[in-house]
């Protein structure tokens, strides 16, 4: 009995024994767990974030965008009818039809045209007339003045005469005063002397003005004769260029093409009065000529380039070449729209009136240029995170101008050949540590990122592991 109850102590001691010794190997195992933890922690805080990187570098931008607008003439010429009026008895070309400049469109009723041609002839001689009858007047005139002169040289005698009898009657008259003191007239014989003086000079006076005023009056009348004589001939003038250009505009009934192009439209049937609703009987594309007149944005418009190249897609699906032949004259208040026109390749497969779509592309040009990816914006501006010296980062402040694909241009920034964060440059802070990936460049295809060439530290071992 003794002897059984010390086999179990003994048994329960070992066990005892047993289980402390396990407790004790498990925690040794476990700080020396902690231990490695720590040490991974700190260096994965010596690696940084782990961040793609790619190089500033110069590039050939082409800038594209999308245009569309509506077909229309370039230079388009509208036709109206030669005698308004007149009824059209022949059409000779229908829209669509090509013309060449002098090419009779339609002829008109010949009944009217002649009738506008009687009255301008009509006019013309009623003009010439007026005109002869004017002549007249002036020649009339002009002899009447020449014998107010020749009767001035007839009559000079007794003008002369005139002047004598004024200058002895005053010549009397001065004596007779002289002698009134002395008593030798008496006051009615001096009274009588200086009456004569008087009625001496009134008829000297009379004969004057009278070749005075009879002269002025010739004057005045040949002045007006060939004032009218003037006018007459100035209206037989309007009358001739009247008819002149009557007879042009008419050709003889005929409405001829003023340029050579494509008929667009026609307005006007047989039977019908030329001009009757104030609209063109034919508009000609001159040359044929066509031009898409695309809206573009107003943020698109720094991307146009006068003698870009577009490209159009036609309705049946062929592509039609074009060119920026105008920029944008002015932007549209409420749609913030310009019209930008692109002259169009002669095509049989596009008319004026349609709708295209297309894309429009300028000459490349050599740019430095970033990733897009690499762009941080916040309210002072547009930045990038420069990979520095211990793989460290800098904010650097950038000025963009415009885009193409996944690129942008840098207008002012870094030199070429700086890298830069792309991918996780949000997350970043000034000065950060960082663990660069080396992306390809741009230039060299579509090959996988590499690292950077700055070193990355070695990556930490699994947490628990020898």
């Amino acid at each position: 009995m003794v002897g059984r109850v010390r086999f179990a102590t003994a048994l329960m001691l070992g066990a005892a024994l047993v289980l402390a010794g396990c407790s004790g190997s498990g925690d040794a195992k476990s700080k020396e767990g902690e231990a490695k933890d720590g040490k991974a922690g700190k260096a994965e805080t010596r690696a940084g974030q782990a961040v793609s990187v790619s190089p500033i570098e110069p590039m050939n931008f082409s800038p594209r965008l999308i245009v569309a607008g509506q077909v229309q003439a370039v230079q388009s010429a509208r036709v109206f009818p030669t005698a308004s009026g007149a009824q059209v008895v022949r059409l000779l070309v229908d829209a669509g039809d090509r013309v060449n400049a002098g090419q009779v469109l339609a002829v008109l009723d010949a009944t009217q045209i002649s009738a506008d041609r009687d009255l301008l002839e009509a006019q013309v001689r009623r003009a010439r007339t007026a005109l002869a009858e004017a002549r007249v007047q002036v020649t009339a005139a002009e002899q009447d003045l020449n014998r107010v002169s020749s009767g001035i040289r007839e009559t000079q005698l007794n003008l002369r005469q005139a002047e004598v009898a004024y200058q002895q009657a005053r010549s009397e008259y001065e004596r007779a005063r002289s002698t009134t003191e002395e008593g030798a007239l008496s006051e009615e014989a001096v009274e009588a002397r200086r009456a004569a003086m008087e009625l001496a000079q009134a008829r000297l006076d009379g004969q004057r003005g009278d070749v005075r005023a009879i002269t002025d009056n010739r004057r005045q009348g040949l002045a007006q004769a060939r004032a009218r004589a003037s006018a007459a001939e100035a209206d037989l003038a309007v009358a001739i260029a009247q008819q002149r250009q009557s007879n042009v505009r008419q050709n003889a009934g005929n409405v001829v093409a003023p340029v050579s192009g494509i008929v667009t439209e026609r307005n006007v049937s047989v039977g019908e009065i030329a001009g009757a609703a104030g609209t063109p009987m034919f508009v000609i594309t001159a040359g044929g000529a066509l031009e898409v007149a695309a809206e573009v944005p107003e943020a698109d418009m720094p991307r146009l380039v006068p003698g870009m190249s577009a490209s159009f897609r036609a309705p049946d699906g062929s592509t039609v070449l074009a060119t920026l032949r105008r920029m944008p004259a002015q932007i549209d208040p409420q749609r913030r729209t310009g019209l930008a026109r692109f002259s169009l390749q002669p095509t049989p497969q596009v008319q004026a009136g349609m709708f295209l779509t297309g894309e429009a592309s300028s000459q490349p040009r050599g740019v430095m240029a970033v990733p897009a990816s690499a762009l941080v914006y916040d309210s002072e501006g547009t930045s990038v995170y420069v990979v520095g010296a211990n793989n460290r980062v800098n904010r650097v402040r950038v000025q963009v101008g415009q885009r193409e694909g996944a690129f942008a241009e840098l207008v002012d920034g870094p030199p070429a050949g700086t890298l830069v964060v792309t991918a996780g440059a949000s997350f970043l802070s000034q000065n950060e540590l960082i663990n660069p990936k080396r992306e390809e460049p741009a230039s060299s295809g579509t090959a996988p990122a590499t690292p950077a060439t700055t070193p990355a530290a070695p990556a930490p071992a699994a947490p628990g592991k020898q």
